[in-house]
């Protein structure tokens, strides 16, 4: 009896040991399973905190460029030479420190020593006296004696279109001479032949549509207003056209431009509402090349490297530079964002050197620090601190560097090794808190992205060692591309392809013309005056040759810097 009692005991057992068994395995998957969980929800969460994190920081930048200042413009900033912001795309834009900051200048009303002076604009004389003249005693009725005149000056802005009447002669012959019975005097000029514009309401249209960044309807109201019901086609018509006519002096332009060593880059977009072959509106891309004394704008459907390669003579096979016209080798330097198609085109050409912006990392830091300002607020002003010293240091050394280059001396030799050194003191800093800082454990990701930002570019960002008479950053071509966005925001773009090029043909012109400090209704309206002296047709040889502003001579230079006569 105890033996089969001890036989049922060993049974239960077994398979008591067995259900612990599986028991246990089942929870062992469980638990894998609960891990495998856990893994994925903590993974999960590191995204989610990462995004968070990505959404913060862009939120941050959003509201600094719709309500911020401009970080060009905050204290501790880089000094006057960095400018403005980029493509004005909503970018951080403007320069230098504000007046009347650290500078201590005045600002506001009263600021200056005086009012301007106004005496070189027409004057329009109007005498002032009581009605019906003179002044009686309101006592007596006797008459006051004139005793001298108080002057008042105002500034008048008056708007007109006029209709303008050029009444030709014409003469009957008299004799009995051979050769034609009657004969015309001769007529206005007109660039556009059977145009309906004068030469001064064309150069006008110019300025306001592309320069000011009017729109057409705008335009089109602004004409009305003064009694002039001008038909939004004629003005379209009339804008082609001398489109037309400035294409010759653009192409000189382009040719400077494709010479120069230096060139400031930058692009935007454009939109074409019905470009050919399309099935709707499609965006296209404003390139700007600024050189030292030219600028040129070029309009492509892409934003590729065959439009670089195409402006700045890189070969398409062997990604070099092209010679120098006379068999030599070129050397480029170009002034860029990070945009890959500088960096590439500098890697593979011998010849490019690329200069990449300090404004542009500078922002990286300060959106950093707007992302998380608990933990990288400090961090990002002292960034902010590093890269004005640098500032600082390269302001003295393109000083030292034009001094020694004007007028050579062993003190101006002195002053620019100092400057050098004082360079490569500040840019050393830099360098040692970005090595410390990527090595630090545990850095949020904002300033991570900072400073890989900088590590991937610094071969650039050091470059300007080598060229100081170069700014650090590419505010020169953000300024110039600025006319053209604004342009572009008021008028939504181009609506085919031939006016899209015909606006980057005529900002070539007028933004050249204002770098050399012209005015463009001055400088326009003479232009087309050479066209209507040559036939309704753009001026050729010395005559077109004579537009150019670093050709011209220096009393036509002194006449387009004038407002119109």
């Amino acid at each position: 009896m105890a033996v089969v009692e001890s036989g049922v005991c060993g049974v239960a057992g077994g398979e008591a040991l067995a259900d612990v068994l599986v028991e246990n395995g089942r929870l062992r998957v469980e638990l894998a399973e609960l891990g495998t969980e856990h893994a994925r929800l903590l993974a999960r969460e590191t995204a989610a905190a990462a995004e968070l994190e990505a959404l913060r920081a862009e939120l941050a930048t959003l509201r600094r460029m719709l309500f911020g200042r401009s970080s060009e413009r905050a204290s501790g900033g880089p000094p006057a030479c960095a400018g403005a912001g980029d493509s004005g795309d909503g970018r951080d834009g403007a320069a230098g420190e504000g007046a009347g900051g650290s500078t201590g200048r005045p600002r506001g009303p009263g600021a200056r020593s005086g009012r301007r002076s106004y005496d070189h604009l027409a004057r329009d004389e109007v005498d002032g006296d009581f009605e019906g003249g003179g002044y009686t005693c309101p006592s007596c009725g006797a008459s006051f004696t004139p005793w001298g005149e108080h002057v008042v000056e105002q500034l008048d802005w008056v708007v007109s279109v006029r209709l303008r009447v050029t009444r030709r002669r014409r003469y009957r012959r008299g004799c009995r001479c051979g050769g034609p019975v009657t004969v015309t005097a001769p007529g206005p000029s007109k660039a556009i032949g059977k145009g309906l514009f004068t030469h001064r309401f064309l150069a006008l249209l110019v300025v306001e549509r592309y320069v000011a960044g009017r729109s057409q309807n705008s335009l089109v109201t602004g004409l009305s207003r003064q009694g002039a019901e001008i038909s939004p086609a004629t003005l379209t018509g009339a804008c082609a056209q001398v489109g037309d006519l400035l294409a010759p002096l653009a192409e000189k332009i382009v040719g400077r431009s494709r010479g120069a060593w230096h060139l400031h880059a930058d692009e935007t977009t454009w939109r074409v509402f019905t470009p050919t072959g399309g099935d709707g509106s499609a965006r296209w891309w404003l390139w700007v090349f600024l050189g030292p004394d030219s600028v040129c704008f070029v309009m492509d459907p892409t934003r590729s490297a065959a439009v670089l390669a195409d402006h700045v003579g890189i070969d398409a096979e062997t990604g070099q530079l092209t010679g120098d016209g006379a068999g030599g080798p070129r050397r480029l330097v170009i002034s860029s964002d990070f945009y890959a198609v500088y960096a590439s085109a500098g890697a593979k050409a011998d010849g490019i050197v690329n200069l990449f912006c300090w404004v542009h990392v500078r922002r990286y830091f300060l959106r950093a620090g707007d992302a998380n300002p608990a933990q990288l607020g400090i961090w990002a002003r002292q960034w902010r601190e590093r890269i004005a010293a640098l500032y600082a240091a390269h302001a003295e050394l393109a000083a030292a560097w034009q001094a020694a280059i004007t007028a050579p001396s062993p003190p101006a030799e002195r002053r620019l090794a100092t400057a050098y050194t004082g360079w490569d003191r500040a840019i050393d800093a830099i360098d040692t808190a970005r090595r410390e800082h990527m090595a630090s454990p545990g850095l949020p990701e904002p300033a991570r992205r900072a400073l890989a930002t900088m590590d991937r570019e610094w071969t650039g960002l050091v470059a300007h060692r080598n060229h100081p008479m170069i700014g650090l950053d590419n505010n020169p071509a953000e300024r110039i591309i600025r006319k053209p966005v604004i342009t572009r925001r008021n008028t939504g773009g181009s609506r085919t392809d031939d006016a899209a090029r015909r606006a980057a043909t005529i900002f070539t012109v007028t933004a050249t013309a204002d770098l050399h400090g012209l005015n463009p209704l001055t400088y326009l309206a003479d232009y087309l005056d050479a066209c209507g002296r040559a036939g309704a047709r753009a001026p050729t040889g010395t005559d077109l040759d004579r537009f150019l502003p670093w050709a011209a001579n220096p009393d036509d230079l002194a006449r387009w810097r004038k407002p119109p006569g």
